[in-house]
Parts: structure tokens; sequence; C-alpha cells
């Protein structure tokens, strides 16, 4: 993480980032060191595997026949299955073997459930099960293989031979392969091999990550030429130049690059060739020319998380639907030119992020035109400092950029000093288009009960007449609404109940409930690319709920 919190353009190569992190402190922990703790917390983000590492190896096998069940002709179990007795004694009941007795197709799901070498060992349990392995699409993963008895990974040439061992010896397809605990150093052949024997098996999902050192290793070209791929995550490889290996990658349509230096041409190539790209994701990357730029005709959803970026251009995406991002380090740009489907933006952060729409530079009090309005937007995040006046100013302005807002989300950021204003700032605010037909759901993330933050709040109510949701981010949410009711019931007398006082609503309908409840952070990287989560932001918990009434003094009661 420290390499991406540097912020740093000039980080192009990754002796770059070895001098970096070996100059960050005279008597701190080494490049090496930092890129050690750096690779598992990256690994962490990727989506979790088919099949889950088992928790410990069988320590009577030994490293040549941990694989060798692979192969369909290296089993010749007896056909009637005698032996199985002796190994897995039978089920309390009638003694017949119901499981075999069911589809190719169950069987098969059922063994591609199983770990690697739990698969492949099946086909001695008869001649049922022998014929099924070798059809099942092979889901390898390196988690799978430790020395005899022990717990640690198979480092370097061990590896590397066991994976090539497996995809080679399985006479079927290959589902899915994940290669997160090798260290490729030395091994390039076998890397080569390993990648040409994936893409001759037909490999629909790969995760492929170099465990360094050293952190310059070349991604191999093949990888790239890979036509069957689905789904591609890539970690701590040198990119190869697309313009002298072109990529071929036409079914393509999930790839995320971790902490991978990539040039903007490159990514403009990938692009340019992945016709089915959906989804599209950087953490901790490095781009050469610090820009991502998004021109696609088939991008859904665009993630950056944590990387050394300085601007990021929506160009031409027609299709795009999200745009996340958890940023670090220097200021930097956000210009959406062309997205007129885009649904789900944040978290914009107002110190870090400069966001221009439509060519228009949004800043805090302007008059909003059409232009610089992004009416397809549903859910908005914003991480502010409300003891910054200019920050909070901009609240309200970006509620005008966004008509069809329904869920906004606001991340209260601690500050220093208060700046803002108290003359009357948020009293004396008019209503928006948002506001007024669209705004459902309003979640507080960091809430201090800070008074300009109860501003804010109370505007909010005031103003928001669709208001049906009020969620807190905050562990201890009961000591948060006892503060808040402490606060404000003196002013209003005796009551048992949750009060926030509001002006008098223009218009707004009396007698209308709003609920509120606490929340859990929802925001991760694994939600952040995932289309099915609707709002990656948060998780309500309604199993404890306050009812919000507007009251005939116009005041609202909790």
């Amino acid at each position: 993480m420290d390499a991406a919190a540097a912020g740093q353009g000039e980080l192009r190569t990754y002796a770059d980032v070895e001098e970096f992190f070996n100059n960050m402190s005279s008597e701190g922990p080494s490049a090496q060191d930092r890129i050690d703790y750096i690779v598992p917390y990256i690994i962490s983000l990727l989506p979790p595997p088919f099949v889950p590492a088992p928790d410990a190896a069988d320590a009577s096998d030994s490293e040549d026949e941990h694989f060798s069940l692979t192969s369909s002709s290296s089993s010749d179990s007896d056909d009637d299955g005698a032996d199985w007795p002796a190994v897995f004694p039978p089920a309390q009941g009638d003694g017949q073997d119901h499981i075999s007795r069911l589809s190719n197709d169950l069987l098969a799901n059922v063994i591609s459930r199983l770990p690697t070498k739990e698969a492949a060992r099946t086909m001695v349990l008869s001649a049922r099960w022998r014929g099924l392995w070798p059809a099942t699409p092979l889901l390898v993963d390196d988690a799978h293989l430790r020395y005899p008895g022990e717990s640690r990974e198979i480092p370097g040439f061990h590896a590397v031979r066991a994976l090539s061992r497996c995809v080679a010896a399985h006479p079927g397809p290959v589902r899915a392969a994940r290669v997160t605990r090798t260290s490729f150093h030395t091994q390039e052949y076998a890397l080569q091999r390993l990648v040409s024997l994936l893409a001759a098996k037909s490999v629909q999902d790969l995760v492929l990550f170099n465990r360094p050192w050293p952190l310059n290793m070349p991604l191999p070209n093949d990888v790239l030429r890979c036509a069957s791929l689905a789904r591609l995550y890539l970690g701590v490889w040198h990119f190869p130049d697309t313009a002298a290996h072109r990529p071929n990658l036409p079914n393509l349509q999930e790839l995320g690059l971790f902490h991978t230096i990539i040039a903007d041409r490159d990514i403009d190539a990938l692009l340019a060739r992945c016709r089915k790209l959906k989804v599209l994701s950087f953490a901790m990357s490095y781009n050469s020319d610090s820009r991502l730029r998004v021109r696609s005709r088939s991008l859904c959803a665009v993630v950056e998380w944590r990387c050394s970026l300085e601007e990021i251009l929506v160009d031409d995406a027609p299709c795009l639907e999200r745009l996340l991002f958890d940023s670090i380090g220097d200021r930097r740009l956000v210009k959406i030119v062309q997205a007129p489907r885009l649904e789900v933006l944040g978290f914009l952060d107002l110190q870090l992020h400069e966001l221009q729409i439509g060519g228009i530079v949004i800043k805090a009090g302007m008059n909003v035109r059409a232009r610089a309005m992004l009416p397809s937007l549903k859910i908005f995040a914003v991480k502010v400092r409300f003891s910054d006046q200019t920050e909070a100013k901009m609240l309200p302005t970006l509620l005008r950029c966004f008509p069809s807002l329904e869920t906004l989300h606001v991340m209260s950021i601690p500050g220093s000093t208060d700046t803002v204003d108290r003359a009357g700032f948020w009293e004396s605010l008019g209503s928006c288009d948002c506001l007024r037909s669209h705004l459902k759901t309003l979640v507080l993330h960091g809430f201090q009960n800070l008074n300009q933050e109860l501003r804010f709040l109370n505007y909010i109510l005031e103003k928001g007449k669709m208001l049906k949701t009020l969620c807190i981010v905050r562990s201890e949410i009961d000591d948060f609404l006892a503060e808040a009711c402490h606060v404000v019931v003196p002013e209003v007398g005796p009551t048992s109940g949750f009060i926030l006082e509001r002006g008098a609503p223009s218009g707004g309908s009396s007698g209308s409930d709003i609920t509120v409840c606490p929340a859990s952070r929802y925001w991760s990287f694994q939600h952040a690319i995932d289309l099915s989560v609707k709002d990656p932001f948060y998780a309500a918990r309604h199993d404890v709920t306050w009812i919000a009434c507007r009251t005939e003094d116009e005041s609202l009661c909790f």
C-alpha cells in the first residue's frame, strides 16, 4: 500500500518503485519487505476462489504423488469398487450406493466443488466414477499445493512443476486456474509452458499473480492471446508492449490489474480489442502517464482502488453504469464527458478529486447548467469535511448536478478547524430537483454529531420530500442516538422519542414516516466489482429500526 499512497506519477518502472521504497526510510523496511507486505493485501481483494483451500495436506503423499491421479491412465482400481468400504464406510441405511445413480452432470458438479487432489481421487471409487473426472472441467489452485506433512506452500520449481503436470495430465478442459502463491523467479520457461497449456485447454477464468522477488517479471505474451478467457486477474507483472503483441481476448468480460505497471497506450489497446469487457478494475497499479482513459462500447463498471492515477477520463462509455474509486495521494481530476447510463458514482473525495462534467468544472455555489448534470445518476457517495467551508458548500451544488439521485452517501471526515460560515448557510438554501422528487435514502458514514453535520441533516430532512430511509453507519449507533437526543430534547421539552427540530416544510405532506436504522460498512473491492450488488457502499440493518414521523408542529420524532 505504500507505493500507492505515494501518489507518485514518476513511478513508471518497477526499478522506480524499488528505489522509492528503499529511499522511504533509511532504517525502515526494505523494498522487498514492503512488497512482501503489499502482496497478501492485494490478494485479499480478489474474488473468492471457486473451491477453498483444504486446511491441511495429506502427509502421506509425496510431491510426485500429489497429482498422480490427475491422469485417467493412472487409475487401475477394481471396476466393482471393492476397495470403497475400506476407505469410505457405508452410511447407516439400506447399504445401497445412491450417489452413483445420479446423472453424470450432477456428479460432475459435485466433483468440481472439491479441491483438485480430492476431485482426482474420485476415480478410484468405482468404474461408474472413473470416467467422470477426466470429463469434468478442471479447477486448479496452487493454494492446494503443499509440502508433504507441512502447512507451507510448495515454492518455486516444485509448484510450477506441479501446476503444469496437473493441467497437462487432465484430458478435459480447464475451467479455472488460480495462481497466487507461486514465485516464478528463474522459472520463465516453466511459466510460458503453463500459460500455453492453459490456453490449449481453453481456460475461462485465470488469476495469475507472481510472488516477488523480483518485481519486473514479464507477463507471458500468450496470456493476452488466450481467446477462451472470460475473466482475468493479473498481479505484480511487467505488462507486455501491446504494439508488438496485440491482445486477442474476444470473450473477456472481467479484467483486473493488481500492482501492475501498464502504459496508457496498452490500456487503450486492451479496451479496443476486448469488445465484450464489462468490468475493468485497477488495484494499486501504476499507469505510466498516470491517466486512465475510458473509451469502450461495452464497459459497465470501472474501479480504481488506491492507484497512482492523476486523472480519470470517461471519454466515450455508452454502457458505463458504475465509476467507483477509493483514492489516496495527491489531488486528481475526474472528467465525465460521455456516460449517458452512469448510475453509481463514488466515493468522490472533495479534498482529492476535482469533478468535471461535460467539460465544466464543478465548483461550490456555481449555477449548474444542464450540460453539467448527470440525469442518469441514482447512487452517489461523497467524502466531505464539514469543517471546511468550501467542501461543505460543494454538497448542495453536487445535489443540483444529479437531478434524479435516489441514494446519497455522505462520509464525514474529521477536520482540523471549523471554517464554515455559521450565519445560516444551510437554513438559507433552497431545494433542488432530486430533493423534491427523487431522493429516498440518506446514508451517513462516520457521523460525529457535530453542529454542521446536524445542520446538513436537518436540511435534507426538511427539503427531502421523498425521503424514506435514514441509515447511519456507526458501530455505536445507540450512543449516537442518545447523544443526538440529549442535544435537542431540552429545546422541545420532555419526550420519550428521538427528536430533531426542523423548519416548516415548503409544501411537504405531514404525517409521512422515515425509517431510521443502523447500517454496516459494505464498501470493499469485491462489492465494487460485483455487478449483482445494487449498492456497494452499505448494508442496512433492518433488525433495529426507528420510525420518524413528521408531527403537527413540524418537528421530526423518532
